[in-house]
């Protein structure tokens, strides 16, 4: 379905932009990314450089946008710096985001896209009301940059109600996965890191709260279904795993994969991250004198199920032996490819 193809993808050279790159590519699409580096990384492209369009380029520039998307059929917009963000006021980067999609919407209307596939998340939701989370959960997402992620959802139906363009938005629950940015803030990366320098994993809060820790490769089957599926305009899908896991839990399971004799230990508070007038990194409360996190995600995917085929099939021990390797060797391309090779033909 993807074969002669012209897909663009903002943010390509970053995490799941170049995973999805790859599956294109092996699918005879014709691929273009488009980004500014400045969490992207090249080397993620660096095996199929030869055999992709690559521009260099920012999406809050409407030119740029508008040159970029001319004679292209399909965009996945996966721009947006999730890396550096953080509760500080400072990085929030809502121009990226609002600012960014706008233009990418607008620039589909006049180049005449057949479809937009737009990367939103999970922070859209905020406090939880109820779990597993679907769709129709209500919305009350925490910090500026939440609310910027479903103000461009809203963006994207707009544009399909008044300007018939056909939008879907994907609100990606916790994706993991080798070629995360090292300047990813995850669990997972922190944990993996960590231990492999020795050190326990180090937990913010009691432990017991839920993340659904979706493997890469299975949130780029959903994104590559959501590009040729049968939707209603302006759709959203939930992209996750299904499944919760208490990060306390993820922690033990990352030392059993090391092998090492580690425990997990709770951060005292000289080791939080503070930022502007708010409660440390990770936390959304302080009840007895303690911060806890009363947060915990986990996805409803039966609509995606249903209508996208969404199908997620790597389990978590499998996927974090696969991360946890790739970490632990810088340079870990190779052989990670490896395992992930010989897990796609069993």
């Amino acid at each position: 379905m993807f074969k002669d193809k012209n897909v663009i993808i903002t943010g390509g050279a970053g995490f799941i932009g170049s995973y999805l790159a790859r599956k294109l590519i092996s699918n005879g699409a014709n691929v273009t990314i488009l980004d500014n580096f400045s969490t992207g990384n090249i080397d993620n492209l660096k095996d199929i450089k030869d055999k992709i369009h690559i521009i260099r380029g920012d999406i809050k520039n409407y030119d740029v946008v508008l040159n970029a998307l001319s004679g292209q059929e399909i965009v996945v917009h996966e721009a947006f710096p999730y890396a550096k963000v953080s509760q500080s006021l400072e990085e929030q980067f809502i121009e990226d985001n609002f600012i960014g999609t706008f233009n990418i919407l607008k620039a589909s209307v006049y180049c005449n896209v057949e479809r937009v596939v737009y990367a939103s998340s999970v922070a859209v939701y905020g406090q939880q009301q109820y779990l597993p989370i679907d769709e129709e959960h209500p919305k009350n997402p925490r910090y500026p940059y939440c609310v910027s992620k479903y103000a461009s959802e809203k963006l994207c139906s707009s544009f399909s109600t008044s300007y018939g363009l056909t939008t879907v938005s994907l609100r990606y629950f916790n994706v993991y996965g080798p070629f995360y940015t090292n300047l990813d803030h995850s669990a997972v990366l922190t944990f993996c890191k960590r231990v492999i320098k020795d050190k326990p994993p180090l937990i913010y809060g009691t432990g017991d709260q839920l993340r659904d820790y979706t493997y890469v490769e299975d949130v780029v089957d959903g994104t590559l279904k959501a590009m040729y599926k049968k939707i209603k305009p302006g759709d959203v899908f939930n992209i996750g795993s299904g499944k919760g896991v208490k990060i306390i839990d993820l922690a033990k399971k990352i030392i059993d994969i090391s092998g090492k004799d580690l425990m997990p230990k709770f951060a005292d508070e000289s080791e939080y991250r503070y930022f502007d007038k708010t409660f440390p990194w990770g936390i959304t409360d302080k009840v007895d004198g303690k911060y806890i996190d009363t947060r915990s995600f986990v996805a409803d995917i039966s609509k995606a199920r249903k209508i996208l085929d969404y199908n997620p099939k790597t389990n978590l021990e499998d996927g974090l032996k696969i991360t946890f390797d790739w970490v632990k060797n810088l340079k870990g391309f190779v052989k990670s490819q490896r395992l992930i090779n010989s897990m796609q033909n069993t």
